[in-house]
């Protein structure tokens, strides 16, 4: 029995083409393609990659990579890591970049996805109310575009369209084009109520002009990230099961002999693909046959996103139809690709955009840096802070390497010497609704803060608050600084309702305990820098002393962290998104807690010389007994990082003996040298 949303929309969507009993074969329509069959004549010897890079305004945008030769494991960034397409409508953000050639070889065409995260639209919203259109360009040589198309395709009933791709059905004679969208009742035109990624098929013999969408995939739960490839008169289709009916979450292989054929007709041929392969958690899968004479034989290849880990790897088997997939022994892909698709290329176009775009030369290519003490964080984690108690250093931070920044867990590491750091076996909060230790928050485990106080420590941490559909700030305590940790049950801070004043999100919490004063102040913000005295419970603010710091907090953007040195109170603050490469540290100082504060620029910056980038979401420690100070802070990954793949380090910081200010931290490969705790 169809639930009564995918009813409706299947009343609501068209099947004229089916509805005659009849749909022809690929074999039936095999010798009128060949007819009308005017394609590429020469060799294909090589190979182009079209991608997005991240969860940024600079990442959504379509990236271009070359093949180095007839080589389908080995590229070369083009157009000095550039965007080579930007989108001037919609969202103004480009993700899954989809390419093919027309059918009768003269140009190509590419479809992308109109969706910006970057740009603060929360994944929510963007599946609710999120585009209805796609975004297409034509080029005959892959170097000269026509206008962007921002091309309405998916019904009224849609919440979005993602992930779009197309093919030539030769039954039909013409192509087919397929997307995910949520569906919604057609009396729910707020697109509130529950509903899942269902993929649609539409037809179009120009890329202009669409027929009425059809379901194409319904498996009652989530079904993303489809592509095609045919081989001998068979269609072999590989979709992220996001609902995971056939055992897992990941990617799984049908086949069928008609393309636009509905679900039951297909059959599974493997399932748990990237999950059998050894890899973690994929998506975003592109597919193509190598090339004759490809130097690494002729294999079948299945590019897939390790987007907790690795970003996009190649599988290869040599059967199509009784595959083996396996992770390519040895390979070398863009920096950092997301959703994109690899298309075959002759040995003059592969030239063309070589020489066009020009290639990434092998010295700023970003490869495998040499042995190296740091991270010091084994892993994917960010937005460190580090903190000591009694004789031991701790740094709590976020789980990174999740889609839309999507951790839902906290973990604490400890230290004696700062070198050496052990996590903690199991994650000490969950943040998953009721199933979870954090009733109130689901997902978007961001940016913990911890202080003390007679005894008791309090963590203070960002999440995703379904009662207000926005971030919210929490708290939990412990008696120990390891946990176990009991959350209250409402959020602390919900950016609304009576509170006085706002911030752009509820995040980035920082919790200082006042040498001078001995008070507890709080400090949060993105966008708007807010801060205020504690309660003495320390489970709420002072209303009448919360107050918007902004002002002097040149290009402030969020991470506020603050220490006391001296007759100073220092403040460090992010700049920038944290998906670009320039996010750095701005610090500004005061005499009094409240500031007002003096901007002193910028404090940590990326390093080019070293690979580094992103440099930022920092907090400091000063050990016990000493003037000896640190400071922890997260980069991107090395080698291969971006927005939601970063790591997190140590390095030391200095000050200058007569002015009493921070010198800038020179970010290392290094990190610092083992210091223990003696008083």
């Amino acid at each position: 029995m169809r639930s009564p949303i995918s009813a409706a929309v299947i009343a609501f969507l068209s099947c004229a083409d089916v509805s005659s009993g009849y749909v022809p074969t690929y074999r039936d329509a095999l010798a009128q393609q060949q007819q009308r069959r005017q394609s590429v004549t020469k060799p294909l010897q090589g190979y182009a990659f079209l991608y997005f890079t991240g969860n940024t305004v600079a990442g959504e945008n379509i990236y271009l990579a070359a093949s180095k030769g007839n080589d389908a494991l080995q590229w070369s960034e083009l157009n000095s890591g550039k965007p080579i397409l930007k989108s001037s409508f919609g969202t103004k953000g480009l993700r899954d970049p989809f390419i093919l050639r027309s059918q009768d070889g003269k140009k190509f065409y590419l479809l992308a996805t109109d969706l910006s995260i970057g740009s603060g639209t929360q994944w929510g919203d963007s599946i609710k109310n999120g585009s209805r259109y796609l975004e297409i360009w034509e080029s005959t040589d892959l170097i000269t575009w026509s206008a962007q198309r921002h091309t309405l395709v998916s019904p009224a009933a849609a919440g979005n369209t993602w992930a779009p791709e197309a093919y030539w059905d030769a039954a039909l004679n013409t192509y087919v084009v397929f997307w995910a969208s949520d569906l919604y009742a057609k009396t729910d035109t707020n697109h509130s109520g529950s509903s899942y990624q269902r993929r649609l098929i539409s037809k179009t013999s120009d890329f202009v002009t669409f027929s009425e969408p059809e379901i194409w995939q319904d498996a009652g739960t989530a079904r993303i990230d489809s592509t095609v490839l045919e081989d001998n008169g068979m269609y072999y289709r590989f979709t992220k099961d996001e609902g995971a009916v056939t055992g897992c979450a990941d990617i799984i292989q049908e086949s069928s002999s008609v393309l636009q054929a509905t679900l039951s007709s297909w059959k599974t041929i493997a399932s748990c693909i990237g999950k059998n392969a050894g890899t973690s958690a994929v998506e975003g899968p592109t597919s193509f046959k190598a090339n004759a004479g490809d130097v690494n034989g002729q294999n079948f290849y299945l590019f897939l996103d390790e987007y907790n880990s690795r970003g996009y790897i190649p599988l290869e088997t040599a059967s199509i139809a009784n595959p083996e997939w396996k992770v390519s022994n040895s390979f070398s892909l863009p920096a950092s690709p997301r959703h994109g698709t690899v298309i075959p290329v002759t040995a003059a176009e592969l030239a063309a955009i070589r020489a066009h775009y020009g290639v990434v030369s092998a010295v700023t290519e970003r490869t495998a840096l040499s042995k190296r003490s740091s991270p010091v964080l084994t892993g994917l984690y960010a937005d460190p802070n580090i903190a000591v108690f009694g004789k031991t250093y701790y740094i709590y931070a976020t789980t990174d390497g999740y889609p839309g920044w999507g951790g839902n867990v906290f973990y604490v590491w400890s230290s004696t010497d700062l070198v050496s750091w052990t996590r903690s076996t199991e994650p000490f909060l969950t943040l998953n609704g009721t199933s979870g230790n954090v009733p109130w928050a689901i997902g978007n485990a961001w940016a913990p803060t911890i202080t003390e106080k007679d005894g008791r420590y309090y963590f203070y941490f960002s999440g995703h608050n379904p009662t207000y559909d926005r971030k919210t700030i929490g708290l939990t305590f412990s008696s120990s600084p390891s946990g176990p940790f009991i959350a209250e049950p409402e959020a602390m801070i919900i950016n609304g309702g009576n509170e006085t004043l706002k911030s752009g999100q509820a995040i980035d919490p920082c919790a200082f305990l006042d040498p001078v004063s001995g008070k507890h102040f709080f400090l949060w913000g993105n966008g708007a820098a807010l801060m205020g005295e504690m309660a003495e419970d320390l489970k709420s603010l002072k209303g009448s002393t919360v107050r918007d710091i902004t002002s002097n907090l040149t290009d402030f953007r969020e991470g506020l962290f603050v220490v006391y040195r001296k007759g100073l109170y220092h403040l460090t603050y992010s700049i920038d998104d944290t998906g670009s490469v320039n996010y750095r540290v701005g610090y500004a100082t005061s005499k009094s807690v409240w500031g007002p504060w003096t901007n002193r620029g910028v404090v940590l910056q990326k390093r080019e010389d070293l690979g580094i980038e992103a440099t930022g979401h920092n907090s400091m420690i000063r050990v016990p007994g000493t003037d000896n100070w640190y400071m922890a802070y997260h980069r991107f990954r090395i080698p291969d990082g971006n927005g939601t793949n970063r790591e997190t380090t140590i390095d030391k910081v200095e000050w200058d003996a007569e002015t009493g200010l921070m010198l800038e931290v020179v970010p290392t490969l290094d990190s610092v040298q083992a210091e223990t705790i003696v008083v």
